[in-house]
């Protein structure tokens, strides 16, 4: 039996744990120990406050071509939903003119998945941000 480093017990010893490349390794610590040195310390929000230009980097290096296609995609449909007579600086100042605490929300959303909603100004109404992350992409 594999005993925990830190407290000594064989209880649940054996945790797989996973890395971000995907790879399996097995711990030295029981999983009540794991939990409370990365929780209750904190450690991973400290390094990652200390880090936060490194992460960063590592974020724009993953997603630097990930997601290339799908956002090349979503502006041109952006593009197809805004009328072409529409005037874009309504839309802009509609935007500029938000409150603080406030979003700009498409009532009807532009990718629904019953039904899509142009980007025009009779589409945009100002909503409290919490409100706006409930509704997500809902009608």
């Amino acid at each position: 039996m594999i005993t925990c480093k830190k407290c000594g017990s064989t209880n649940r010893t054996k945790v797989k744990r996973k890395t971000r490349a995907g790879e399996y390794y097995m711990t030295s610590r029981c999983r009540d120990c794991h939990n409370k040195y990365t929780k209750e310390s904190g450690l991973m929000a400290k390094w990652q406050q200390s880090n936060k230009e490194h992460l960063r980097e590592y974020q724009r290096d993953y997603y630097k071509d990930k997601y290339k296609g799908r956002n090349g995609v979503y502006s041109k449909r952006l593009k197809q939903r805004t009328l072409p007579n529409e005037d874009k600086k309504n839309i802009a100042e509609f935007y500029s003119n938000c409150p603080s605490g406030h979003e700009v929300d498409h009532i009807v959303p532009l990718n629904g998945k019953n039904v899509s909603g142009l980007h025009t100004i009779g589409n945009l109404q100002y909503l409290p941000i919490k409100d706006n992350r409930i509704k997500s992409n809902k009608y």
